[in-house]
């Protein structure tokens, strides 16, 4: 039986300066998305902007594995080969980070159109704790989240460029889940805080899903 490829993922969180957002914001939806997208292999392009947390603004690219930034349809507007543009836009953001991951859970599930909300967990785990960790989130954490009303999946990823070296992503229909108390419940337990013990968490953020503005 062939091995079926994981799918990869590539997250980009900036920050622009204040006075720049309105024009950072038109660089993204009519220029930067619309690139990726007609890149063969890119799946999906979703950006969130943060509820709570830094950095303000996140950008998620499900691909079909991640062969597909080595691609010559990439590598023509990836790093190396940025527009002018985007030049300027990276060089006067306050915060930029790029990384790239593979699929470890399921193994290849996309983001889904009906995230409206986002949990972005990112920890460097010991590596003689990450099977106890995994064991966890996969029999306790994510039957938890099951049970409350609006969750739509849990995704977690291995680091191959950049860190931490584990990232989870938890998705909603809804930003109020962020004050529902079965929510707080399942990632603030007594059990969550003990696995923190065992890793350096980096990431801890909350996002809603980013619209664009109709003029």
């Amino acid at each position: 039986m062939v091995e079926t490829e994981k799918y990869g993922l590539l997250l980009a969180m900036l920050e622009p300066p204040e006075e720049m957002e309105e024009e950072f914001n038109e660089w993204y939806d009519t220029e930067h998305i619309p690139e990726r997208e007609a890149v063969p292999g890119i799946l999906s392009a979703q950006r969130s902007v943060a509820h709570k947390g830094s950095p303000r603004y996140l950008a998620l690219y499900d691909l079909e594995s991640i062969g597909v930034l080595q691609s010559e349809a990439y590598r023509r507007i990836g790093p190396g080969n940025f527009s002018p543009w985007t030049r300027r836009i990276l060089r006067n953001v306050r915060i930029f980070i790029r990384n790239v991951y593979d699929q470890t859970f399921p193994g290849q599930a996309q983001i889904s159109k009906d995230a409206n909300s986002l949990v972005l967990w990112g920890n460097d785990i010991h590596v003689d704790k990450e099977k106890e960790f995994t064991r966890w989130f996969d029999t306790v954490c994510t039957p938890s989240l099951r049970e409350i009303d609006g969750f739509i999946n849990a995704r977690r990823f291995l680091c191959v460029e950049g860190s931490p070296n584990h990232l989870t992503l938890l998705e909603f229909k809804d930003i109020a889940i962020f004050e529902d108390e079965a929510f707080k419940k399942a990632i603030l337990s007594e059990q969550a805080a003990n696995m923190t013990k065992y890793s350096n968490e980096t990431m801890n953020n909350l996002y809603k899903r980013y619209r664009k503005k109709i003029i």
